[in-house]
């Protein structure tokens, strides 16, 4: 283990939330096995004046988790100084067994995070709060995701070895090296190309069918909506690897997915996967109110939710694309080839 500020920082703020949020789960089970809007109980009573507490606990916890993902982007960056051989959060992540994983549960927990968040918003601004007893037992079953994120990151942590030479990102984003980031540097860029933009076209067109035919909510409809933003994403990161980054870098050995976070390459990496987080965080949020129907006071405020979070994915989405394939459209555009 290496004792550096940024380690302890983040051992340190994710104990901390890890403690929060274990109180918080206790608290969230005992809201759902005793909740009765309807009941006139002095327990009741105790159980709204705790609901709030724990609302108001798991908002800032939340958002500060998802946060925590730049965070351990910005420490691995920082961690390669002192790895040999490493020379991004690349070379760091790749040090010990448990970097990749821990990078993937916290992506993944970061899109999970946003859509409890969106759901206890939406359950605030109506009077009876038809949602609580549903989001406290996704709060239960949420909390092995944050057992598993604080365990991987211990684990990370104290297997971090400054004497073990690791690998630098143009060893392990090689063509010719095994592995998954081998593989996805060589992938096909017509092929991941034409991925991404059939999802992105599938999902703009069904945006499109909502607008001028309007549809009526159905969980098929939800689970259909959450699959095109899961393709969307994955496409995503494949492009970025095989074919976005090699016009960033203006070469084709070099295809690192964290180097363009950079100074040097004018940070384009921040708003690139700014844009690409928020579009798929808003429309799998749109496709998981699509389990909620339309009927009642939660249908309609539902669909104004969806309606916002459909905005804002395909606004964000759009922005990706611009910033994504701005060094594409420059390179061309000066040299009159590509790479």
């Amino acid at each position: 283990m290496i004792l550096n500020p940024w380690i302890l920082t983040l051992l340190t703020g994710h104990g901390t939330l890890f403690f929060v949020f274990t109180l918080a789960t206790i608290n969230a089970w005992w809201i759902f096995r005793g909740w009765d809007f309807n009941a006139s109980s002095e327990k009741q009573y105790r159980l709204e004046k705790r609901t709030y507490l724990v609302s108001s606990v798991m908002n800032l916890t939340l958002v500060i988790q998802m946060l925590m993902l730049v965070l351990m982007v910005m420490a691995a960056d920082e961690l390669a100084k002192t790895l040999p051989g490493a020379m991004c959060a690349t070379g760091t992540l790749s040090s010990n067994e448990y970097g990749f994983p821990l990078l993937l549960v916290k992506i993944g927990s970061f899109f999970i995070y946003f859509v409890w968040l969106v759901l206890n918003l939406l359950d605030n601004q109506l009077e009876t709060y038809p949602l609580v007893r549903a989001k406290y037992l996704a709060l239960v079953f949420i909390y092995p995701v944050m057992v598993s994120e604080t365990v991987l990151l211990l684990l990370f942590t104290v297997h971090l070895d400054p004497t073990r030479i690791t690998s630098c990102c143009g060893s392990i984003y090689n063509e010719s090296s095994a592995g998954l980031g081998g593989t996805m540097a060589g992938s096909s860029p017509v092929l991941t190309l034409a991925l991404f933009f059939t999802a992105v076209l599938a999902i703009l067109v069904w945006y499109g069918m909502e607008q001028t035919r309007g549809t009526h909510p159905t969980v098929k409809k939800g689970v259909l909506e959450i699959g095109l933003w899961i393709w969307l994403f994955m496409s995503a990161l494949l492009t970025v690897i095989s074919f976005i980054s090699t016009y960033i870098y203006e070469m084709l050995s070099h295809k690192c997915p964290f180097c363009f976070l950079k100074q040097e390459y004018f940070y384009i990496g921040v708003p690139l996967y700014l844009f690409l987080f928020l579009a798929t965080a808003t429309g799998l949020t749109k496709g998981v109110l699509q389990w909620l129907g339309a009927e009642g006071q939660l249908g309609e405020k539902a669909a104004r939710f969806r309606q916002k979070m459909g905005q804002m994915s395909i606004v964000c989405l759009l922005a990706y694309i611009v910033v994504g394939y701005a060094p594409f459209i420059i390179y061309f555009l000066r040299t009159g080839r590509t790479i």
